[in-house]
């Protein structure tokens, strides 16, 4: 099994520097000499900052190389209602090999991967880079990833449009008052992860996510994809 998760803009500040292997390398410091060369409107624009203190807060951390691994650098909403520190260690093992999270940055990276302290605001690039181009170099290596998996795809729509998954996959949409939610739908995207975690599989997931006030609606089959449908109660 094999599950595509969304990154956050919002990222926990590391507490130590752990060292990131060449490719990671090379990407950071490319995007942290941009940092340090640009003019400051340019660095807030691409951090998603719209005050100048709070770049200059960045800079420093920045600098230091601060380091994590990817499921424990990233937070947000999707990323609390995972709850990755509160798994059980079995459980952890599973996600660290098995998700592959989406950075703006850095493209796939495998969960356990040491990832940098970084803001890099989604769509933004600099000097050349840019997010989508990272996915299309990556597209042949993902391929071989997947390739005879079970798939789940818990990225958010930004995400999907970079790759196509290229096998059959499952999907998950959920509803309020007949509406497709997208904002919320980062919560229960953590909560799917976590009960996959559990039993390594998606066998009863329906039932399993009737606890947390979700009511299993008719799938739906599209190409190579199942889509799994839910409405909040």
């Amino acid at each position: 099994m094999k599950i595509l998760f969304s990154p956050s803009e919002s990222k926990k500040i590391p507490r130590n520097c752990i060292a990131l292997n060449q490719e990671i390398d090379i990407q950071f410091c490319e995007y942290l000499r941009f940092i340090q060369q640009s003019p400051i409107q340019k660095v807030s624009k691409i951090m998603g900052y719209s005050k100048i203190e709070e770049v200059d807060k960045i800079l420093s951390i920045l600098e230091d190389k601060k380091s994590a691994e990817a499921i424990r650098l990233y937070d947000g909403i999707a990323y609390d209602a995972l709850g990755f520190d509160e798994l059980k260690s079995n459980e952890q093992e599973f996600l660290r090999g098995n998700m592959y999270i989406c950075s703006n940055l850095f493209g796939f990276v495998r969960s356990d991967e040491i990832l940098p302290f970084y803001k890099l605001k989604q769509g933004e690039g600099f000097e050349g880079f840019e997010t989508k181009l990272i996915y299309l170099q990556q597209k042949e290596s993902m391929d071989k990833v997947l390739e005879h998996e079970l798939v789940l795809d818990l990225r958010a729509e930004f995400y999907k449009k970079l790759y196509k998954i290229p096998c059959h996959y499952y999907d998950f949409e959920f509803y309020k008052k007949g509406k497709k939610v997208s904002h919320y739908a980062k919560y229960y995207r953590g909560i799917v992860a976590k009960e996959v975690a559990k039993t390594q599989g998606i066998q009863e997931i329906e039932q399993r996510l009737l606890e947390y006030g979700l009511t299993p609606l008719p799938s739906k089959n599209q190409k190579n994809c199942t889509i799994l449908v839910f409405c909040i109660d």
